[in-house]
């Protein structure tokens, strides 16, 4: 075992050494459907059978990748412990050739050797004595014929010069199963040199090929992720190690030592179109563990504490920033909003080009503050908060139930995020389903907008307001429909709901050709397809026929656009900002991962430079804000301290409602006194409703005349005066 050790430091250490050549270009010189010589293993292996000089002309040719035929082999082996194979290739200069990277699709485990010398092993043959019969400890299924890539192994420049020689080379493998009645077996590898001069000397390396790290230094932090063998999967977690380079003075190196952050992650991949369109640039969910498994915080790139992130990779946004440019102006308009990082990532010595580091949405005091739901909470103020649903496709175990308001053969579902599907109980199920259902009664009665009994009870209409002008202004195609967020809180802590936080918005600014993304005029609730699955919730319509609702927009919007955050000039700054603090590192990305110049689902424009991309978001919001300047709804006056006051029956005789409309939510005292100034009932709380009803027991005042009195903040609003009879 720890001979395997030491293989493996050496390994990994390599590719951060520095070279003493420069490398002009790569090449590789084996290819997995070359012809090798081969032997399925049902006896002990021939002594040295992997050495340069061993004759292995009575093993048959075969075309690789060798397996069982699964859809990723040539040659058709029968079931079998081990299978052994061996190409030769000619060196014509060694003397040119500075680092190797051995590329293998396998299951389930492997050993490889280059002129005897083993160069790589993976995790399942771990003991220092492995024999034709040994057993992989660990299963694994190929990648490559699902879309997945290889792993890499890296040679670099000192060892392989002791390895490799002028003349005939031999590559030699050796895949184990983990039993030989395993259903399946493969073995798929690619040999690759760093050429130091123009000189040709093998063949083009494959379409997928990214040559490893080589002393990366950065401005932006660097996370460095090490799965040790294992295939990242979809909606299956595995254990792997993260190292985060984040130093206070700039430039960063994958060769530093100090790390904010070195510990286990659970990782998985994220989102569905990066992984189901196969880009070559994926998104990851990442969870920070200790030794344990158990979930831990952590604070990262300058982010608060916390315990679940997003790794976001942006391929089909080719300004690389829609996303963090999104989230930076929910957060100028006093929202919480995912918390954003730039980086370069290095996942198993490979380059992944630039990363923006997302804070995923969880109930917590630094992202969603609002109180935390415990099982036992099921009665009273308790049960009232807090929550948070979601709008979305989601998940069959996410599912909460569908709005009784949606179009016929559609569905507006809402889904279960906090508490956690597996964590939330019937009684917590029941009382934010009816809540939310009663808004939606409301909404769609004839009262709806009665300024005591209308909608305003249920929401935020601020959040709503917000949320709206957000997800017009960036044209988010997605908006109201997918990834939609609401929460509350107890209602002891206000308790109305929420809208937001916002999430997901790299079809935003123009990147998309349907439902009119592309395009900066009209209205996004208004342009979704009737026949989509996903429609918009009826709201949004009712809304914007609110003229409270449409006034709040108008007026938030010029006071957004005068502190400068959604003006054209504030926004531009952002953007250059942006854009030139990932400068360098987004050309190492492009010539990674260039997109540049090729249409992406579901690009609306194809720019052929990067600075042609900038320009046309550019663009897209400079008129955008232009249109919304002429067609936003709503006329935003001066707001003058005024009061609704009114009190029925009056006269009176048992009792009276208080109908109270007041100019803001605040501390207010109504006082009843009679005509010769005697306080005869006072009441003191804080509103933070606007508008409320109110009914005061009179049967013990005696017969005469009255005066209601209502004070907010300390302020005198107004009177009434009410008849006893």
């Amino acid at each position: 075992m720890r001979n395997f050790i030491i293989v493996i430091i050496v390994l990994f250490t390599s590719t951060l050494s520095v070279l003493s050549q420069s490398i002009n270009h790569w090449e590789t010189v084996v290819f997995a459907d070359d012809f090798w010589r081969y032997r399925a293993n049902d006896s002990t292996s021939p002594t040295g059978w992997f050495l340069p000089e061993f004759d292995d002309s009575f093993w048959p040719p075969g075309q690789g990748g060798f397996g069982y035929g699964d859809n990723d082999d040539t040659s058709i082996v029968q079931p079998c412990i081990s299978v052994s194979i061996r190409t030769e290739f000619t060196i014509t200069n060694s003397n040119d050739l500075i680092m190797a990277v051995l590329h293998v699709d396998y299951d389930d485990a492997f050993i490889a050797w280059l002129n005897g010398v083993e160069i790589a092993r993976s995790a399942g043959l771990n003991s220092i004595d492995v024999l034709w019969n040994t057993p992989s400890s660990e299963s694994r299924e190929a990648q490559m014929y699902l879309g997945g890539l290889p792993n890499s192994y890296v040679i670099e420049e000192e060892r392989l010069r002791n390895i490799i020689r002028n003349g005939t080379n031999v590559l030699a493998i050796e895949v184990h199963n983990t039993s030989s009645i395993s259903s399946d077996l493969s073995i798929i590898p690619y040999l690759s040199f760093a050429v130091g001069s123009s000189q040709s000397y093998f063949r083009s390396t494959p379409d997928w090929f990214v040559p490893p790290v080589i002393n990366l230094t950065s401005n932006l932090p660097i996370i460095i992720i090490d799965t040790k063998g294992q295939t990242i999967l979809k909606d299956s977690e595995i254990i792997a190690s993260m190292r985060v380079v984040d130093c206070s003075d700039a430039p960063n190196a994958a060769i530093d030592t100090v790390f904010p952050y070195n510990g286990f992650i659970h990782i998985e991949y994220h989102g569905q179109s990066s992984y189901w369109n196969d880009w070559p640039k994926k998104s990851y969910n990442v969870e920070l563990i200790n030794s344990n498994e158990e979930n831990i915080d952590s604070a990262l790139l300058g982010m608060p504490p916390g315990n679940d992130w997003v790794l976001y990779g942006p391929y089909n946004d080719k300004s690389l920033i829609r996303n963090a440019l999104a989230y930076n102006l929910g957060r100028k308009m006093a929202r919480y909003a995912p918390r954003t990082a730039f980086c370069e990532l290095i996942i198993n010595d490979r380059y992944a080009g630039i990363y923006l580091l997302i804070e995923k949405i969880r109930r917590d005091k630094h992202r969603v503050n609002i109180a935390k739901l415990e099982s036992n909470e099921t009665t009273g103020d308790d049960l009232t908060g807090g929550y948070i649903v979601k709008i979305d496709k989601g998940e069959f175990y996410e599912f909460g139930w569908t709005s009784p308001y949606s179009p016929p053969g559609k569905s507006v579902n809402f889904l279960w995020h906090y508490p956690k599907p597996q964590s939330i109980v019937p009684a917590q199920k029941n009382y934010i389903k009816n809540y939310i259902t009663s808004f939606e009664n409301t909404l769609n009665s004839s009262f709806w907008n009665d300024p005591f009994i209308g909608y305003y009870r249920y929401i935020d209409i601020a959040s709503a307001v917000d949320y709206f002008i957000i997800n017009e202004f960036t044209k988010n195609i997605d908006a109201y429909r997918i990834s939609a967020y609401l929460y509350k809180d107890k209602d002891s802590k206000g308790g109305r709901l929420t809208f937001g936080p916002m999430w997901d918005y790299d079809l935003s600014f123009g990147n998309a050709n349907y439902y009119g993304g592309d395009t900066p005029q009209g209205w996004v609730f208004k342009s979704i397809s009737p026949d989509d699955y996903f429609p918009v919730p009826f709201w949004w319509e009712k809304f914007t026929n609110d003229c409270k609702f449409n006034d709040m927009v108008r007026c938030r919007w010029e006071e957004l656009k005068k502190d400068g955050w959604f003006s054209q000039s504030g926004i531009y700054a952002s953007i250059d900002s942006m854009t030139g603090y990932i400068n360098d590192a987004r050309i190492r990305n492009s010539n990674s991962f260039n997109a540049l110049g090729i249409w992406v689902w579901p690009n609306a424009f194809v720019g052929s430079t990067y600075e042609q991309e900038v320009n046309y978001l550019k663009q897209f919001v400079a008129n955008r804000i232009l249109w919304l300047d002429n067609y936003l709804p709503g006329v935003c006056r001066e707001q003058k301290p005024e009061l609704f006051l009114s009190a029925i029956p009056n006269p009176f005789t048992n009792y009276f409602d208080i109908r109270i409309i007041l100019p803001s939510p605040g501390s207010i005292r109504i006082a009843l006194t009679s005509i010769t100034g005697q306080m005869v009932w006072i009441m003191e709380r804080y509103s933070d409703l606007s508008a409320f009803a109110y009914r005061i027991d009179a049967s013990n005042l005696n017969k005469g005349v009255y005066v209601l009195s209502v004070y907010l903040n300390g302020g005198y609003l107004g009177a009434l005066k009410l008849i006893k009879q």
